[in-house]
């Protein structure tokens, strides 16, 4: 009688390794929106630097950081930019703005980053409606197998942009 087992082995290997050898960025994500009136009734958004907190990148006095956590500072400024440019070239609204004038019919977006390491980033982002300051739409979002922190933030950046968009009918 032939011995099988090597050739089970051989062909399990054959299916598990090519599945542990990629890489890929899994994107887990939470969206809930509260609004009572249609989201499109908005015409104009504000965005604001998302907040994150220095113990998330660093444990040493800002007098001793490094370049990479003088990189991590710098990051809500620059999401924030990324944000504008992707919201911005779809035409979604009429006015957006890093700190432009609230109004009735103005969405503020704020966030935070709620995690941040070599291979997850993630963020929370909530629009407020301009007119009463309340909750009108909630965004949560992790990339997971994260190795550069500069297109990781293009890649969030597009997903709140879709976001965003997406919303838009509801």
């Amino acid at each position: 009688m032939p011995n099988y087992s090597k050739y089970i082995a051989i062909i399990f290997l054959l299916l598990v390794l090519p599945a542990c050898a990629t890489t890929s960025t899994t994107v887990v994500d939470e969206e809930v929106v509260t609004n009572k009136q249609p989201m499109a009734t908005y015409k104009s958004l504000v965005i604001r630097n998302f907040e994150l907190n220095r113990e998330l990148y660093t444990s040493v006095p800002e007098g001793r950081m490094g370049e990479r956590e003088r990189r991590y500072a710098q990051m809500p400024a620059e999401f924030a930019e990324q944000i504008e440019r992707y919201v911005r070239s779809r035409h979604t609204y009429q006015d957006v703005a890093r700190d432009g004038q609230v109004t009735g019919t103005t969405l503020v977006l704020k966030g935070r980053f709620t995690r941040i390491g070599r291979f997850r980033i993630s963020i929370t982002a909530t629009l407020y409606d301009g007119a009463t300051g309340q909750e009108v739409a909630y965004f949560r979002q992790t990339l997971w197998d994260v190795f550069d922190t500069s297109e990781t933030l293009g890649s969030l950046a597009r997903e709140v942009a879709d976001f965003i968009d997406r919303i838009q009918y509801k």
